[in-house]
């Protein structure tokens, strides 16, 4: 927050004035420059990561298997002739007829046949889902540009030792990038701090 009676056109006016104040400097190797107040663009490239993601391949299922029908080999005895008991007569060896009950015992016979145990079923079997790892290639930080103080290579601060501009007017808090929009050398940049 501003404090009261701040007026931003004056600061900045103020800011080009001591700016200019400043002394000029022979120019330095490399650069060509005549002041403190060169400034390089530094660009840095983007910064990429991968990233394992997990896939589905296959949405789980469901699958109907189906078991086939159980019989078995059953024996049983059943009655084939059932039991009798009848007169009967004949003549016997001196030619006289005889009569007499004779009983006939059931007779009985072994039947084996197939019977049905269980009957086919069909169960429903839920296959769980597969998944798999994919590796992406995800934007960590975009490609950045911004203007820093341009300093001879190996010597360390700026020309008159001085290390950027906020440092050569004594505003504190400020960056070399917010001076320089201010001194009309940048229009600025949309990330924060250049």
């Amino acid at each position: 927050m501003a404090p009261p009676g701040f007026r931003p056109r004056l600061l900045l006016l103020s800011l080009a004035a001591a700016a200019s104040a400043v002394a000029v400097a022979p120019a330095q190797a490399g650069g060509g420059c005549v002041s403190a107040e060169c400034y390089r663009r530094v660009t840095t490239p983007p910064v990429y990561d991968t990233v394992p993601e997990r896939v589905l391949v296959q949405p789980p299922r469901t699958v109907y298997r189906t078991t086939p029908p159980v019989y078995d080999t059953v024996s049983e005895r059943i009655l084939v002739e059932p039991g009798a008991r009848r007169w009967v007569t004949r003549y016997d060896a001196y030619g006289q007829l005889v009569g007499c009950w004779v009983t006939t015992p059931p007779r009985y016979a072994v039947q084996t046949r197939r019977v049905l145990v269980r009957p086919p079923e069909t169960i429903p079997e839920t296959l769980p889902p597969v998944y798999a790892t994919s590796y992406r290639r995800v934007l960590v930080q975009p490609a950045r540009a911004a203007w820093v103080p341009a300093a001879a290579p190996g010597v360390g601060p700026g020309p008159l030792g001085i290390g950027s501009i906020p440092d050569a007017i004594g505003i504190a808090g400020a960056s070399s990038a917010d001076v320089a929009v201010g001194l009309g050398f940048s229009r600025g940049s949309i990330y924060d701090g250049y």
